[in-house]
C-alpha cells in the first residue's frame, strides 16, 4: 500500500518552497503540506501533518561520501581513457585534462551545493529550476522544471542505468565464460535481471539500498587501488617508456581538446547525484558540501594514478586499440588473474546502476510533488517508506533502453541532455545571487566561477552538435521538446483525465484506512 507523502521538514529553512495550489485535488489537500506566506518577509512556512511517513534522514556523511564515489566510478574511468587519449594524442595531455575535469566537476558540484543549502530539497534540479529560475520569471521556472522532469525521467536516468547494466553485463559475462563469448541476446538479458534486482532492492528498503551502495563503493575502490598498487610497482619495475616524453604528439586541434573534455567528464558523471537526497541527508548544510570537498579529491587521485598505471602496461597505440582498457591493462599486468578484475569492474558498472535508481526515484517523486508527473508518483510505500511508484517507472523505462543495448549511443543522449540542465541549473544559482541575497549560505561560490562553469556547459551542450552531427542529439532535442505538448493541457491548464481523478480517489480511500490502522495500532 503507499500513501501520499509531503517533502521533509527540511523545506522549511528553505526560502522559497514550491507554491501551494489552490485548486489541489482532494487527496493533496486533505495530505499536503500545509503552506502560509508572510507578505512582509515573502518567506513560506510549512507545517507538516504529524505522524505522516516521510523519507528519513538516514544519509550520514560517510554515506553521502560514498554516494559520490559510488555513483561517480562506474564504468567511466574503465572507458573513458581511449576517448580521452584519442582527442589528446599524448599522455602528457591526457593526465592534464583528466586533472581538469575534476576541477570542473568540483567547481559543479560547489555550485550544485550552494543552491542545494539554499532549496534544501530532494529532486535536485526539479526544485532549482522551479525555485530558482522561478525566483526570476515563475512561468519560465515552471517549464524549465517540467522539461527536466520529462527528460530525466524519460531519457537521462533510464539511459544512465541502462548503460549501467549493460556494461555490468558484458564484463560479467566476458568474466565468467570461456573465450567463447557471449550473444547480445544474453548480455540484454543479463542487463534485464539486473534491473529487475535493482528494482526490487530500491522499493523493499532504503536502507538496503543505502547498505548494497556501500558494498559496492567497497569493491570499486579496491578494483581501484589493485590497479594503483600494480602500477606503481611496475614502475618501480621499470615499465615507464610509455611516461617519458609524455607530451610527444600532442594534438593540436584545441577543437580535439575540447571532445577530450566531454568524454572524461563523462568518467566524473554523478558528482551532482548527492542533491537528489538532500531531504534525506542528517545535517545537510554541513553534510552535503563537506562530502562533496572529501569525495571528489579522492576521485581525481584515483583516477590519475588509474591511467598512470594503463600506462605502464600499454603505449598510446596499445590502449588506442583495446575495446576495454582495464582488461588489456590486467591481461599484460595480472595474466590469468584478468577474470577476477573482470568481474569486480562489472559490479562497479551495477553499483552506479543502482545510484542512479536511487536518485531517479526521488526525481518522480519530487516532480510529482510539483505536479509534472500524477499525484500517484509522489507516494511513498507505507511500511517501508521508499518511493515505490517511481523506483518501478524508471526501472521498467530502463528496461526498454537495453534493448537496443548501444551503449555508446545511450552515453551521447543522457550526456548531452545532461549538461543542458547543468548549464540551467548553473543560470538557478546566478538567479538566487539576486534573488535571494539575504538567505544564510554556508558556502558562497563566486559569480565569476559560476559563469565560467556556465559557459563549460553550454560548450559540451554546442561543440559536439557542431562536430558530430549524430541523429541521437536530435532524438533527445526532441523528446526533451516534445514534453511541452502535455505541459499546456495538463500541468498550465491543469486538466485532470477521469482515470486520474478515480486513481486520486482510490489513494485517498487507502490514506484514510492507512491512518486509521495507525492509529488502532
Amino acid at each position: 500500500m503507499v500513501i501520499y507523502t509531503p517533502s521533509d521538514p527540511i523545506m522549511a529553512e528553505s526560502n522559497s518552497i514550491h507554491r501551494h495550489r489552490p485548486d489541489q485535488s482532494p487527496i493533496i489537500e486533505h495530505q499536503h503540506v500545509s503552506i502560509t506566506s508572510n507578505v512582509q518577509s515573502n518567506v513560506l512556512k510549512v507545517v507538516l501533518i504529524p505522524d505522516e511517513p516521510t523519507l528519513k534522514r538516514h544519509l550520514g556523511l560517510f554515506s553521502g561520501v560514498c554516494f559520490i564515489i559510488g555513483i561517480i566510478i562506474g564504468s567511466g574511468i574503465f572507458i573513458s581513457p581511449k576517448g580521452v587519449l584519442q582527442e589528446t594524442q599524448s599522455v602528457g595531455l591526457c593526465l592534464i585534462v583528466w586533472t581538469a575535469c575534476g576541477l570542473i566537476s568540483i567547481l559543479g558540484a560547489l555550485c550544485y551545493a550552494e543552491i542545494g543549502t539554499i532549496i534544501p530539497r530532494n529532486g535536485a534540479e526539479v526544485a532549482y529550476l522551479k525555485e530558482g529560475i522561478g525566483s526570476v520569471h515563475e512561468r519560465t521556472g515552471d517549464i524549465l522544471a517540467y522539461l527536466f522532469v520529462w527528460t530525466s525521467v524519460l531519457v537521462i536516468k533510464p539511459a544512465s542505468i541502462a548503460v549501467g547494466c549493460l556494461t555490468f553485463s558484458q564484463y560479467f559475462l566476458s568474466g565468467i565464460l570461456n573465450n567463447c563469448g557471449s550473444s547480445p541476446e544474453l548480455v540484454k538479458m543479463l542487463a534485464i535481471f539486473a534491473i529487475l534486482i535493482l528494482i526490487n532492492v530500491n522499493s523493499l528498503s532504503v536502507s538496503a539500498a543505502n547498505r548494497l551502495n556501500i558494498v559496492f563503493v567497497i569493491c570499486k575502490v579496491l578494483i581501484i587501488l589493485t590497479i594503483i598498487i600494480v602500477g606503481l610497482v611496475r614502475i618501480g619495475q621499470g615499465h615507464t617508456q610509455s611516461l617519458q616524453n609524455s607530451f610527444a604528439g600532442t594534438t593540436k586541434k584545441p577543437f580535439g581538446v575540447v571532445l577530450a573534455f566531454y568524454k572524461g567528464l563523462y568518467a566524473f558523471g554523478g558528482w551532482h547525484n548527492l542533491n537528489t537526497v538532500t531531504e534525506e541527508l542528517k545535517n545537510p548544510k554541513r553534510n552535503l558540501w563537506l562530502s562533496i570537498v572529501l569525495a571528489l579529491p579522492c576521485v581525481i587521485i584515483l583516477y590519475i594514478l588509474t591511467n598512470i598505471s594503463y600506462f605502464t602496461a600499454m603505449n598510446k597505440v596499445e590502449l588506442l586499440n583495446s575495446n576495454a582498457v582495464a582488461v588489456t591493462w590486467g591481461e599484460v599486468a595480472l595474466g590469468s588473474a584478468v577474470r577476477v578484475l573482470v568481474i569486480f569492474i562489472s559490479i562497479s558498472a551495477l553499483g552506479a546502476a543502482n545510484i542512479s535508481l536511487f536518485g531517479a526515484a526521488r526525481y518522480c517523486m519530487v516532480g510529482a510533488q510539483y505536479r509534472y508527473l500524477p499525484e500517484f508518483f509522489a507516494c511513498v510505500q507505507t511500511q517501508r517508506l521508499t518511493p515505490l511508484p517511481g523506483v518501478v517507472l524508471v526501472g521498467v523505462l530502463a528496461i526498454a533502453f537495453c534493448i537496443p543495448s548501444n551503449i555508446y549511443g545511450l552515453i551521447d543522449i543522457f550526456s548531452f541532455s545532461t549538461w543542458i540542465f547543468f548549464g540551467l541549473t548553473f543560470v538557478a544559482t546566478l538567479c538566487c545571487k539576486v534573488t535571494k541575497k539575504n538567505v544564510q549560505r554556508v558556502i558562497n561560490v563566486p559569480i565569476p566561477i559560476v559563469i565560467i562553469i556556465l559557459l563549460i556547459a553550454i560548450s559540451l551542450v554546442i561543440i559536439p552538435i557542431v562536430y558530430n552531427r549524430s541523429i541521437r542529439f536530435l532524438f533527445a532535442a526532441i523528446v526533451m521538446l516534445f514534453g511541452l505538448i502535455f505541459y499546456y493541457p495538463f500541468v498550465y491548464r491543469k486538466i485532470e483525465l477521469p482515470f486520474m481523478k478515480k486513481m486520486n480517489s482510490t489513494l485517498q480511500a487507502f490514506f484514510k484506512l492507512q491512518q486509521a490502522q495507525i492509529n488502532i495500532e
